[in-house]
């Protein structure tokens, strides 16, 4: 039962964080917002010599670059984490559908380290200082690498809710799954 509690604490981590992240990632874009829109009397007389777009443009860059860090960093994070996790699922006796979810879940963690985080900076930087009159040829395949991230993120997050769920739930399945 001790690997099974650690585990379910594991997940509850995990599943913390990814939330925090979930709501960093849209907090950064809300505060170059409320920049733009109410500044306050020093943050206008500093930017003073920058026209409105170039401004929004700035504040925008430096939003999404805090989020470049925090996926990459999160993402390094969540490496070791998933390893933890399945280490403790596979040697605790959690059930074979627990382990399933854990590789599951460690696959998607590498996918998008590895392959999704990256590409996504470098075409978001390719797209940051771009003008929007026309749709510029990177912003396809960036959207459709930032969907990528957003479903597989939360498929790892349902992923890691149904698997602790089943942790508490252990002794009431038929069959042992």
């Amino acid at each position: 039962m001790k690997g099974k509690g650690l585990l379910l604490f594991v997940l509850g981590l995990w599943c913390g964080g990814t939330l925090f992240m979930w709501s960093v990632a849209t907090q950064n874009f809300a505060v170059a917002q409320q920049l733009l829109d109410d500044p306050s009397p020093e943050f206008s007389a500093t930017a003073a010599a920058l026209s409105h777009e170039n401004l929004r443009l700035t504040l925008r860059h430096q939003a999404s670059e805090v989020n470049r860090l925090f996926f990459d960093r999160w993402g390094l994070v969540q490496v070791p984490v998933a390893l933890l996790a399945l280490g403790l699922a596979w040697r605790s006796g959690s059930g074979k559908l627990v382990v399933a979810f854990t590789v599951l879940m460690l696959l998607i963690v590498l996918f998008l380290q590895f392959y999704v985080v990256p590409e996504t900076v470098r075409l978001g930087r390719i797209l940051d200082f771009l003008p929007r009159t026309a749709e510029p040829p990177a912003a396809a395949p960036f959207w459709r690498l930032h969907h990528t991230y957003t479903g597989l993120d939360m498929l790892k997050f349902l992923l890691a809710a149904v698997s602790g769920l089943l942790l508490t739930r252990k002794d009431r399945l038929p069959g042992n799954l």
